[in-house]
């Protein structure tokens, strides 16, 4: 009679043990109830929202009608917004010249934190802070969050969490 097989349990099998556990947990508990949210916010008007410009000024949504809005929620304590800032950064004169529209919306922060922050990093694109209402009607739970803005001021869609093919998405997707 052969012996029961035995298994030896290494670094590198519990290492790809719980990557799968991690993966299908974001999979089903995050990725697609965020997925859901965002898909039933498709086509939801938003011209009447306001941004606040850096000297405090309110600025609607629908005055950036007319070409594809970008909006990229961030917050300087986010590490994967620090990672994608320069990524978009990188693609800002791109999509400028395709005449669409790319701001930051930082939710969390003063404007002397957000000073001091662009001060600090460069940030190439414009950058607004709302006080709430514009992330609560668009449920924004997780940062970074791409949010895109058809020409009519409606939303196409919503992207959660950091990218690292975000250019790509942002340049011949959207």
């Amino acid at each position: 009679m052969k012996p029961f097989p035995t298994f030896k349990l290494t670094f590198s099998s519990v290492f790809q043990i719980l990557l799968i556990g991690f993966i299908v947990y974001q999979v089903s508990f995050t990725w697609i109830p965020l997925w859901q949210k965002a898909t039933a916010l498709k086509g939801k008007d938003v011209s009447k929202l306001q941004i606040i410009d850096e000297n405090g000024k309110a600025i609607f949504l629908s005055d950036f009608k007319g070409n594809p809005l970008i909006i990229n929620f961030w917050a300087s304590w986010c590490v994967p917004c620090r990672l994608e800032i320069p990524l978009l950064n990188a693609i800002y004169p791109s999509l400028s010249n395709k005449n669409k529209q790319l701001i930051g919306v930082n939710s969390s922060e003063p404007q002397e934190k957000i000073d001091r922050y662009k001060t600090q990093n460069v940030i190439t694109f414009p950058v607004y802070r709302e006080a709430g209402q514009l992330s609560k009607q668009l449920e924004i739970e997780i940062i970074p969050a791409i949010v895109v803005i058809d020409k009519d001021s409606k939303v196409q869609s919503i992207t959660f969490g950091f990218r690292p093919w975000v250019q790509a998405y942002l340049l011949w997707w959207v």
